[in-house]
């Protein structure tokens, strides 16, 4: 008795009666009929299904050409807990904790970054006054205030407002 064949979903195949060729895209996880493996091939036209005897690999097209390696590709990772996904969606969350000082000081030279002088100085001021308030009830307000001038700069300031928010919840 001989070794039945199955092969791979999305192997090139030719279905030796008629002599066509298509991709398999279905195979049954045991044989069947004659105890052979079935495969649902994918011809040009239609769909059809054929055990693994009457089926053949495609051959890798032959050439004279030497192959080149494939150059690596570069990836750059950014920010707090980095990630790569292939094929996936990422549904996850990160937390990250970085202390409230550090924060308001990246708040700081980011805000010193403000093209406008009048605008700039503001913002810093709340910030101050933001920085003075954490941890007791004057934060809400003091936060409130500074988003209301800083509403302008989301881009500038959009990373940090994740962490001033959850500042909010240890407000006492």
């Amino acid at each position: 008795m001989s070794a039945k064949r199955r092969f791979a979903v999305g192997a090139n195949v030719v279905v030796r009666t008629p002599g066509i060729c298509g991709v398999i895209t279905q195979v049954d996880e045991q044989p069947s009929v004659l105890w052979e493996y079935w495969h649902t091939i994918r011809p040009e036209l239609g769909e059809r299904r054929e055990p693994g005897s009457n089926l053949e690999l495609v051959p890798e097209p032959m050439t004279n050409l030497e192959t080149k390696p494939t150059p690596m590709t570069q990836i750059h990772l950014h920010g707090d807990n980095p990630r790569i996904n292939v094929n996936s969606t990422d549904n996850s969350t990160n937390i990250v904790s970085t202390s409230s000082d550090l924060l308001f000081v990246q708040m700081k030279e980011k805000a010193n970054t403000i093209a406008d002088e009048a605008e700039r100085k503001d913002i810093i001021s709340r910030l101050d006054k933001l920085e003075k308030a954490r941890g007791s009830a004057g934060f809400l307000p003091a936060y409130q205030n500074f988003m209301a001038c800083a509403a302008n700069h989301v881009t500038v300031f959009g990373p940090f407002l994740p962490a001033l928010a959850q500042m909010l919840s240890y407000i006492k």
